[in-house]
């Protein structure tokens, strides 16, 4: 099994940078999972799919073959269903 990987500084930039460029944010990075935003207007699951599979592909041949792209999940922005959530009705 293999430790943790210790992405220089060089690298942790050449991820942002990368990610930047893809109209992503960067939201964390743990060893080889990059975890991201996209960034804009509402984009339909196939156009996020379509970019988070280029960029994986594009950081796969800069930095390392083993990194994994994932999508951070949007929160619900609804705010009575927040209010609801829990509240059961008898």
């Amino acid at each position: 099994m293999e430790g943790p990987v210790i992405l220089t500084d060089a690298t942790r930039g050449r991820i942002e940078s990368i990610v930047f460029g893809y109209g992503c944010d960067l939201v964390s990075r743990t060893n080889y999972h990059v975890t991201v935003g996209v960034r804009g207007g509402p984009h339909s699951v196939a156009d996020r799919g379509a970019l988070l599979l280029a960029l994986e592909r594009r950081l796969r041949a800069l930095v390392d073959p083993r990194i994994e792209v994932f999508l951070q999940p949007k929160g619900d922005a609804n705010a009575l269903r927040q209010k609801l959530r829990g509240v059961s009705v008898e």
